[in-house]
Order: structure tokens, then C-alpha cells, then sequence
């Protein structure tokens, strides 16, 4: 995660399209939402995935990413 992003900033769950890699390399990622002009998305891990190679979760589905995970800061509360 950047500096000048919030922990409030929303973020998207995505994951590789299963029609272009095995299951292996599909892991639940997160990132960030992108302003609509980018081509490839860049997890909070630091992978970069096309935009166009990506499938939208509603909901975690899978092995998650754990350096997405870890890459969260936690809550204050």
C-alpha cells in the first residue's frame, strides 16, 4: 500500500480469469479501485494484473493472498 493511500480508500477483490492461468495463480487479491485509466490494476502485494485478465469477486472466493493480507493496516479502534 502507497503512502498517500487511506486505509478508508475502497478496494476491489479480484483474481486472474481462470481461461488464462491454472488454478494455482488464482489467488483473491486485493487492490484498489482504479479512476478508470489504467490498463493493469496493482495489488496492495505490488502485482500488477491486466485489467482485461481480471475477474471481479463480490465476495473473497479462493486461497487469499496473504501479502495482500498482511499489506492491510489494522483497524484503530
Amino acid at each position: 500500500m502507497n503512502a498517500s493511500q487511506r486505509f478508508e480508500d475502497p478496494v476491489l477483490l479480484v483474481r486472474r480469469r481462470g481461461d488464462l492461468v491454472g488454478e494455482w495463480d488464482r489467488s483473491c487479491h486485493l487492490a484498489p479501485l482504479p479512476d478508470g485509466t489504467l490498463s493493469t490494476l496493482l495489488t496492495l502485494c505490488g502485482e500488477r494484473i491486466e485489467v482485461g485478465a481480471v475477474e471481479l469477486l463480490p465476495q473473497p472466493d479462493g486461497m487469499p493472498c496473504v501479502a495482500c493480507l498482511l499489506s492491510v493496516p489494522p483497524q484503530r479502534g
